[in-house]
């Protein structure tokens, strides 16, 4: 229970990099809810944040799939981030992650696919008993970035 109780007390003193606030629907402008609708016509109970660079970003289950997608205000999609099971990961990604990263653990992945950016990136979240790293890979293994 303390360790769970010490997770929660660090995941919530690490400071986000964009801070986003909830917006209902209503608020956000039909431009970008119609360009959500027609990119991903199957989700269902979408949630809208407004992010700090002034993107909204939906978040939604598409066939049972974790989707977080981001908008500009005139509607441009910009990217998504889809949760995948860390066996998806490409087998350089995760040989990248065990030499530079040993003493961490694997808490979250995603794909992200970026409108102005080919291929696919790896965005794998990793904690140890200090802190949690948000890291970003390209499928070959290279580490693009990686944050607090």
């Amino acid at each position: 229970m303390n360790k769970i109780l010490g997770l929660l007390i660090l995941i919530a003193s690490v400071p986000s990099v964009a801070p986003a606030q909830q917006s209902s629907a209503d608020k956000v402008p039909p431009i970008v809810r119609e360009a959500c609708e027609e990119r991903f016509s199957g989700a269902r109970r979408i949630e809208w944040k407004l992010k700090s660079d002034h993107n909204y970003e939906a978040e939604f289950k598409l066939n049972g799939v974790e989707v977080a997608a981001k908008f500009d205000a005139n509607g441009k999609w910009l990217e998504t981030e889809t949760t995948i099971a860390r066996a998806k990961l490409p087998r350089d990604v995760r040989a990248t992650i065990s030499q530079k990263f040993g003493g961490y653990k694997i808490i979250e992945t995603q794909t992200v696919e970026r409108f102005d950016r080919k291929p696919l990136l790896y965005e794998v979240h990793l904690e140890d008993v200090k802190e949690v790293l948000k890291t970003l890979f390209e499928g070959n293994g290279t580490l693009v970035s990686q944050s607090f």
